[in-house]
């Protein structure tokens, strides 16, 4: 029995410009170079895999090559075309850098690059991952590449154009492959399927080239496993159950109970997934896939999103039920959760899942007397179990030495308000005297660490707040008792500016849920730092500006 080895990407495989899919930009320049006659000794295809990289260097090569040319189209007829089909072309040489990455290899082609082509008029190289040669060999190329002998064209192709020599890449015209659109990809499955006589529904082909994530090489690969395992008939039940989405509700959910915050929903949509033996890390892509689609849509960029028309209505219809900080806090914890095949599959995605618990909400020391533990709002200490998420709005419990009670929010946003600072200028604050409602510290931690890389007029905001220890609330105000006069002094002079009260006001909607008027004091028995020798010292003020502080001053002669 003989068998058939020829795959439809090969089979298929275009021969000419105008069958390339979905790099117009590429062929474009190309063809009018062979128009023109200007045809470069060297170029670099970069791109992901399967968008036409190679191809289109032996399309080249054929066009240049081609005996009786149709314009800038090889016409895939003459001998020289026929050769280069079969393989069997000495002027086409092809090279695997990933497997002869060595100099010796390089030395090999300086030698033989000076012969003359044995039947057409140029010798056409095609270095293949050429980010894969070693440096030595790339040092060796740079001189050939630079000035080729005139019959000799150089095509390097790579995935990764940032591991190539500067001096390489500037001896090559650089064109640039993009991944090819789930549109694009579907009308190229469509002619194939058409001339294979296989009948697909259009959602089949759809989800085949979504899958193949931009490459047409994995589309059309994905493509032949299905007609194998399926037939001719291809229907829609075959590919999701092929592709281990038979799941994608379960993604839907997953992310629905997610950004409503239904933590214990989402946990059992996980768990059950698990249990059914559902493939993870496709959950885990979808769900991100849809929480991005989320957030594009509540940014105003839903014509953005490459979804099918069902999931598009479901996502624009969760929009209106969420904040985008909501939706921005379960995409960071999505995204930065890796699924490890070696450990429970299901555990990142849980964890995931519990981070955005703790994000959207600020966390509560709801501690008591036998030391509890610190459980973010919707989780009852007491049953040790999950109840649905508080909205991002939601009144944040205060640590007070009292009972615990909740904390005095303002009625109105101070955000709309023309300033967002008023300076304390009664006696220092005592500890023991205070009257409001003390900022849990791992809150104000929360709000320091966001704003410890932000600059203002002249200092870090997040290294003068931290000299805060103690933030309360009160009549509607968060006073700041600073350890140290400097400090509080910079803090007013960043407060002048706008800029500076913007940022201190978002990190304080994004962890306490709302913005409050900012009060700043000294604290009973901080240091005034007027008269120290070390407060005349622009190198201790430095320092002290990045949250440094001085623990003794001793003077020299002692």
């Amino acid at each position: 029995m003989r068998l058939n080895n020829q795959v439809l990407y090969r089979k298929w495989r275009p021969r000419r410009f105008s069958e390339l899919a979905g790099q117009e930009h590429v062929t474009t320049v190309l063809q009018r170079a062979l128009q023109q006659q200007r045809v470069a000794h060297a170029y670099l295809f970069c791109g992901p895999r399967g968008t036409g990289k190679t191809t289109s260097a032996r399309v080249l090569a054929r066009a240049i090559n081609c005996l009786t040319p149709q314009g800038s189209e090889p016409d895939n007829q003459c001998a020289m075309c026929r050769n280069i089909d079969q393989g069997q072309a000495l002027d086409l040489i092809e090279m695997d850098a990933a497997s002869n990455r060595g100099i010796d290899e390089i030395r090999s082609l300086r030698e033989k690059v000076h012969f003359a082509p044995a039947e057409g008029k140029y010798k056409v190289y095609i270095v293949d991952e050429a980010h894969m040669l070693t440096e030595a060999a790339s040092n060796a190329f740079l001189k050939t590449l630079e000035e080729p002998p005139p019959h000799a064209i150089f095509v390097l192709c790579t995935t990764e154009p940032h591991k190539i020599l500067p001096t390489i890449i500037s001896r090559c015209q650089r064109l640039d492959f993009r991944r090819i659109s789930t549109t694009v990809m579907v009308e190229r499955l469509q002619f194939i399927c058409q001339a294979e006589n296989i009948e697909a529904d259009p959602k089949v082909l759809e989800i085949l080239a979504r899958s193949a994530e931009g490459s047409l090489r994995d589309a059309e690969t994905l493509l032949e496993q299905m007609i194998v395992s399926y037939g001719q008939t291809l229907e829609l039940q075959h590919v999701q159950q092929s592709l281990g989405m038979t799941h994608s509700q379960t993604a839907k959910d997953l992310a629905n109970y997610l950004v409503m915050g239904n933590i214990p929903a989402a946990l059992g949509t996980i768990g059950r997934a698990s249990r059914d033996g559902s493939d993870i890390q496709q959950i885990h892509r979808q769900s991100i896939e849809l929480v991005r689609g989320l957030m594009l849509v509540l940014s105003g960029a839903g014509d953005t999103i490459d979804l099918d028309m069902d999931t598009l209505k479901e996502i624009e219809e969760l929009s209106t039920k969420t904040t985008m900080r909501t939706v921005m806090a379960c995409l960071k914890a999505l995204a930065e959760s890796r699924i490890h095949s070696d450990s429970i599959p299901s555990l990142q995605l849980e964890m995931a899942v519990m981070e955005t618990a703790f994000t959207i909400i600020p966390d509560v020391n709801n501690s008591d007397k036998n030391g509890g533990t610190e459980l973010p709002v919707g989780i009852n200490s007491s049953q040790n179990t999950i109840s649905t998420m508080a909205q991002p709005n939601q009144r944040v419990p205060a640590e007070h030495k009292s009972p615990p009670h909740k904390m005095a929010m303002p009625t109105s946003k101070h955000a709309e308000e023309p300033a967002l600072m008023s300076v304390e200028t009664e006696s220092p604050t005592n500890p023991d005297n205070i009257t409001g409602d003390l900022v849990p510290p791992e809150t104000w931690n929360q709000v320091v660490q966001q704003l410890r890389r932000q600059k203002g007029k002249r200092f870090f905001l997040g290294a003068l707040l931290k000299d805060c220890k103690a933030p309360y609330i009160e009549n509607g105000a968060m006073v700041l008792p600073f350890n140290y006069r400097s400090n509080k002094e910079r803090m007013e002079e960043e407060l002048q500016e706008l800029s500076s009260r913007q940022v201190i006001e978002s990190a304080l909607e994004q962890f306490l849920g709302s913005s409050y008027e900012l009060r700043l004091t000294l604290r009973d028995g901080g240091s005034s730092g007027g008269m120290s020798a070390s407060a005349t010292s622009p190198l201790v003020r430095s320092a002290r500006a990045m949250g440094g502080r001085v623990i003794e001053e001793k003077r020299l002669d002692e």
